[in-house]
């Protein structure tokens, strides 16, 4: 049972991890690329 609650957490976390970094490359990308084209992105 606290195997199964930490292997969660684990889940839970590694599934945050992976949010947080398709966030980072749909919002951060674009702004690498068109930073002169879009200022709005700041």
């Amino acid at each position: 049972e606290y195997f199964q609650l930490t292997f969660t957490i684990i889940h839970l976390l590694s599934l945050r991890l992976i949010t947080l970094a398709s966030k980072d490359l749909i919002y951060y990308q674009p702004t690498t690329y068109n930073l002169d084209y879009n200022p709005i992105y700041y």
